[in-house]
């Protein structure tokens, strides 16, 4: 049988030796690299995932159990308790990630869900406004870094195709605890004890983070060149498929220089931009569902339950968008039309009154909202290039979002009942918001990758160090973007 070589790649990684396969041992190989990536790293941080919105959001559902009545809360005290998570979650986002590039993703994420977990049960013991308002806040401090560090962490163990799907199988976790966040809540709350109902809930699911966190730092590693789980074999033809994507290696030093670019970067910003107005109607969605929904005349478990339909919609919609770069490799096409549709869904939802209307819009715009956050983060790891500028440019996308969840918090008003037409209209314009930033970068990069066959910008790299190349990020003259 024949047998291929695969040459040293011009970049990252150069092995002392060629490694020679036929095509059946590549393809056994590269499956069973992926198997035991995958097993190690996605169900833990899928479940983590799924809990820390649980956790986050909670919040809305200890409302529909009693609690902002049985603290006296009043007037917009509920919604600042919501948003005041989202001040700290905003800023630290970019230092989460490089303290997880200095200390590595197996001890940084168990780490900080540990103590957000702890902080979720400590709000079962507030008694007033300002204590909800203080563990929040303290909340925002630790859960900030743990979608833009998974995001990161991914970029050093798939190529970028690879990255896609994972992500958004990652993202789906958070659509489906949408789906058991009300039904789980209701069953805690109903819970007969010494506690509030809603007390049932930030204890209960708080010691579940804490557990998810202990497994996770069992299984998951830190980087392919020093994962124990893999063979020699299979690390080999890892690191040479890794470093022909452009992929960093986890000897890529930290540069300062790198973190100006990124955040000098207005293509960095623009898809910091999509994420934001994604997760605005995500954040809304996910926290004021069931308020949403009771608004309609249901009762307050009746909610509960019911809020899980829209978030089953925008499950299936993430899992669907892990499938679609394959069908066709055009982030920005597919992010202008779920936009598209969610800006429509939600211009009906603000203008009709029938409530059976409103809840079959209500379920579609969850469909459309959906897959554009996962498809926006993948985007911006295919792009961006330099170990430190990925890391800073994956917190800058998700630190957006954090601002989502704070303006969002604030766009259903009590005094909107029951129509709530003042959140919805203003969903409808973010959605319009990411058709317009997406087509810009879709214009940008395709003249960009024109510019660059143009000039013949083409390079050999096998003559520069790994750092030299690391150094120039997504500048290097042999890349091209993704539009």
């Amino acid at each position: 049988m024949s047998e291929k070589a695969l040459e040293s790649p011009s970049s990252a990684f150069k092995p002392s030796a060629v490694v020679s396969l036929d095509d059946i041992a590549h393809t056994k190989l590269r499956s069973s690299y992926l198997r035991k990536v995958d097993l190690h790293l996605l169900p833990p941080a899928f479940a983590m995932y799924f809990f820390s919105v649980i956790d986050r959001n909670n919040i809305g559902n200890a409302k529909a159990a009693g609690m902002d009545k049985h603290l006296g809360l009043h007037g917009q005290q509920f919604n600042w308790i919501i948003s005041s998570f989202f001040f700290t979650y905003i800023l630290f986002e970019v230092p989460s990630n490089l303290l997880l590039r200095k200390y590595g993703a197996r001890l940084w994420l168990p780490f900080i869900a540990v103590c957000w977990s702890v902080l979720v049960g400590c709000m079962a013991a507030a008694k007033t406004y300002g204590s909800l308002v203080a563990v929040r806040v303290l909340m925002g401090v630790f859960e900030a870094g743990y979608v833009p560090g998974f995001i990161y962490m991914t970029s050093f163990w798939y190529t970028r195709k690879q990255q896609a799907p994972r992500i958004a199988l990652f993202f789906s976790a958070g659509v489906f605890a949408g789906i058991w966040a009300g039904p789980l809540a209701a069953r805690l709350q109903s819970i007969k004890g010494s506690l509030m109902g809603y007390q049932y809930i930030f204890i209960i699911e708080a010691c579940i983070t804490v557990i998810i966190a202990v497994v996770m730092a069992i299984f998951m590693q830190n980087y392919p060149e020093t994962a124990s789980f893999l063979t020699e074999e299979e690390r080999t033809y890892a690191l040479h498929m890794l470093a022909e994507d452009k992929v960093s290696s986890f000897k890529a030093s930290y540069k300062p220089r790198q973190v100006a670019r990124a955040l000098s970067d207005w293509t960095v910003w623009a898809y910091a931009i999509i994420f934001w107005a994604a997760a605005t109607g995500g954040a809304t969605q996910a926290i004021f569902g069931p308020t949403l929904i009771s608004a309609m005349g249901y009762t307050s478990t009746r909610a509960q339950i019911l809020s899980a339909v829209p978030s089953a919609c925008g499950f299936v919609s993430q899992l669907i968008s892990m499938f679609l770069p394959r069908l066709h490799r055009r982030f920005s096409v597919w992010i202008m039309l779920f936009s598209a549709l969610a800006c429509a869904f939600y211009a009906i939802i603000a203008t009709v009154e029938n409530i059976h209307v409103r809840f079959a819009f209500l379920c579609l715009s969850n469909f459309a909202l959906s897959p554009n956050m996962p498809l926006v983060s993948v985007w911006m790891s295919n792009n961006v290039l330099g170990a430190t500028k990925k890391g800073v440019a994956s917190a800058c996308t998700v630190m957006l979002g954090g601002i989502a969840g704070l303006i969002g918090s604030h766009i259903y008003r009590d005094r909107d009942f029951p129509q709530y037409r003042f959140g919805h209209i203003f969903v409808c314009v973010c959605n319009a918001i990411i058709f317009v930033t997406a087509l810009a970068l879709n214009l940008y990069f395709r003249y960009e990758n024109k510019r660059r066959d143009r000039e013949d910008m083409d390079m050999d790299c096998s003559t520069l160090s790994e750092d030299a190349i690391d150094q120039m990020g997504d500048s290097r003259p042999d890349h091209r973007y993704t539009w």
